[in-house]
């Protein structure tokens, strides 16, 4: 405000004296002292306004020095902060709307209204995800860690290639160690490369620091077993028990740790596993990888469920029971037990079995309908999850 007030009282007076000439070329004399200086007018205000520029300039220099080299280009600068305000609002209004450069190159003539290091995480805010540089330049650890978390916005479109973003997690990682955002992305870099055992150990590094529920982190490393399991066999069973601490209702996890219990020689393990899972949930997949355990003793095994009564057999059980009843050659308690099934709950692998029978009895006609069952059943299934997704 000062430095226009100045540049306005100097126009004036320099149109003043052009406009009236006769009064700048009167002399003008000055005595104090002992000391006689004459001058004229005209001149004399000319010397008075370049000596006070002269001071100002000086003053702003000695400021800037003083404040240090960055402060420099932006002391000497002219220009209004309410014009540099205007310009950073313009910015963000750019980048707000998503409009031209989005903001980028006005947000560079604000330079005062903000610090340095606020401009510069402006201008990384305003820079899309695939044009974030992963550069050993950048000092500024919270301009490394916002550039890393724009690049690796899982929501990002178009989304930068995987290693783009695992070298921006890895720069994150850092300067900010424990970041658990960066450690979370870098858990989904790591699914994606496959890469099982930096999973687990990103997850459980997670957990243990808090930094997520254990509601949210257990499914997740329990996955994280299964898929190691299948990448190192030889460790499949140790991985496999770890998955079922953490998430023993999962049927995946059950399947895969009942199988390895057979593949190491114990059966009575797997069997065990499978009837206590089938108590509190009806799984067609368990029932069926139990039914070839049982089958060594299916009378003795049949009358343990049926002695429960129907009501109290989920349809997983209901379909075992059938089919250690066909098992043991008791066709009509079979027939009987699978018939009440597919009235209570018709399902595809109830109508497979009861075609699978009619077709072993040479009763092809009826074995035609059961499959064209199952088949409708499966049709039906597929609809409904189409109309899900629309």
């Amino acid at each position: 405000m000062r430095t226009a007030f100045m540049l306005f009282l100097a126009l004036t007076l320099t149109i003043a004296l052009t406009l009236f000439p006769d009064i700048a070329n009167q002399t003008l004399r000055i005595e104090a002292f002992g000391w006689l200086f004459e001058t004229r007018q005209g001149a004399f205000v000319v010397a008075l306004l370049l000596i006070l520029a002269v001071i100002w300039f000086i003053r702003r220099l000695v400021a800037a020095l003083l404040a240090g080299p960055g402060q420099l280009w932006r002391t000497m600068r002219v220009g209004g902060r309410k014009r540099r305000e205007a310009r950073l609002r313009e910015a963000l209004a750019d980048w707000l709307d998503m409009r031209g450069e989005v903001g980028t190159k006005i947000i560079r003539k604000a330079r005062g209204v903000l610090p340095d290091w606020a401009l510069k995480m402006l201008a990384t805010m305003m820079t899309p995800a695939h044009e974030q540089q992963v550069s050993g330049k950048e000092k500024d650890p919270l301009n490394i860690a916002l550039a890393a978390r724009i690049a690796t916005d899982p929501d990002a479109r178009p989304r930068p290639d995987l290693t783009v973003r695992k070298a921006h997690l890895e720069a994150w990682l850092q300067v900010h160690p424990d970041a658990p955002l960066a450690l979370l992305r870098m858990a989904d870099v790591a699914e994606e490369e496959e890469d099982w055992e930096m999973l687990v150990r990103l997850l459980e590094d997670l957990w243990k620091r808090g930094s997520c529920s254990a509601a949210s982190i257990k499914p997740r490393l329990a996955r994280a077993y299964l898929a190691l399991a299948g990448a190192k066999p030889e460790e499949a069973l140790q991985n496999l028990r770890k998955a079922y601490r953490l998430a023993p209702e999962d049927s995946d996890v059950q399947l895969a740790l009942g199988n390895s219990q057979i593949a190491q020689g114990d059966t009575q393990a797997a069997r065990k596993l499978w009837l206590s899972y089938l108590e509190e949930h009806s799984d067609e997949r368990i029932a069926q990888a139990l039914l070839e355990l049982l089958k060594d003793d299916p009378m003795r095994f049949y009358r343990k469920l049926d002695a429960k009564g129907t009501n109290a057999l989920n349809p997983a059980q209901q379909w075992l029971r059938a089919e250690l009843a066909h098992a043991a050659e008791l066709e009509g308690l079979a027939v009987e037990h699978m018939q009440t099934l597919l009235e209570q709950h018709p399902g595809r692998l109830a109508w497979k079995s009861f075609g699978d029978w009619h077709a072993a009895a040479g009763d092809f006609g009826e074995a035609a309908h059961c499959y064209q069952q199952a088949l409708k059943m499966d049709d039906d299934a597929s609809l409904d999850n189409s109309d899900r997704m629309g």
